[in-house]
């Protein structure tokens, strides 16, 4: 690709990335992405045209608007050159323009879903819709694993949500997490569905471990942290183990995977008894795991 093309597509993309400012704050504030006019978030004045430049206006306005002397946030900027970012990863990735503008409408879809539910723990359903889409003209050529997979997510998570409200009272998904799975397996198609989901399952653990550990250190609840310690031991030591040629290594994995499973159970207990109490797994976005992992999907 030439480096007028590169120039071209950074620009076309900084721009795609203020575009995105517009929509996940028109979506979280339940506005037209059309009208009205982009406003400064603190004066609600009406901005130029000058002053709409990716980038560039941010740096000669030195980070404040131009009427009241608001502090403008470093996400706007920020958020233009992930727009770029994606723009130009679409279209190294893909030698088809279908399918580069296809990736980047998906990956920007899963971006300003992830931005919404951690702003305000709600998924605006048609930019799943839209993810979803346009993942079936990117599987044109396999239509059938591509809708097949949309729809066993959708299934997987409604028995889900069904068997956590029966076993615990309480529903940590909603609506716009079955439109959300839904789109991931639309793009990921059925074959690599249930791998991609696991990958989704381990971020979102990863993202509520470090809330979760501190919540049980507060409560004083050290016999759950106890398992999870054991728990992670165990599947460390697995890891390692799984390689290793000395006597003895195949017993020894037998017995870590019966401790493993041991820990697990104890843990998922313990978990299960603070769901139903609720005193503890506050709410966590899971959007931006599946984001995360359909970035994985297309790396």
């Amino acid at each position: 690709m030439s480096a007028f093309a590169l120039i071209m597509l950074c620009i076309i993309g900084l721009c795609w990335g203020s575009f995105l400012n517009v929509l996940i704050l028109r979506t979280i504030s339940g506005e037209s992405i059309i009208a009205p006019a982009s406003k400064c978030p603190h004066c609600g004045t009406p901005l130029a045209n000058w002053q709409k430049i990716p980038i560039i206006s941010y740096i000669i306005l030195k980070g404040k608007c131009y009427f009241c002397n608001g502090k403008i946030s470093l996400i706007y900027p920020i958020m233009e050159i992930v727009g770029a970012a994606i723009v130009l990863f679409a279209f190294l990735k893909n030698p088809s323009k279908l399918d580069a503008i296809s990736v980047t409408m998906i990956l920007s879809m899963f971006l300003t879903m992830a931005a919404t539910d951690i702003a305000t723990k709600k998924i605006c359903t048609s930019q799943a819709v839209t993810a979803g889409l346009f993942a079936l003209l990117l599987n044109r050529h396999d239509l059938i694993s591509s809708i097949s997979g949309g729809l066993i997510a959708t299934l997987l998570l409604i028995i889900v949500i069904k068997l956590f409200i029966k076993f615990t009272n309480n529903n940590p998904f909603g609506v716009g997490d079955i439109y959300l799975t839904a789109a991931l397996g639309t793009v990921v198609g059925f074959d690599k569905l249930f791998l991609y989901l696991i990958y989704a399952l381990i971020i979102q653990f990863l993202f509520i471990l470090p809330k979760y550990i501190k919540e049980q250190l507060l409560s004083q609840n050290y016999e759950t942290l106890k398992y999870l310690i054991f728990f992670a031991t165990t599947c460390l030591f697995l890891y390692f183990l799984k390689h290793a040629k000395f006597f003895g290594a195949n017993l020894l994995v037998v017995i870590l995977s019966g401790l493993m499973l041991f820990f697990a159970y104890k843990l998922s207990k313990k978990l299960m008894t603070a769901v139903k109490s609720s005193e503890t797994l506050s709410y966590s976005p899971f959007a931006p795991a599946i984001a995360i992992s359909c970035l994985i999907f297309f790396c």
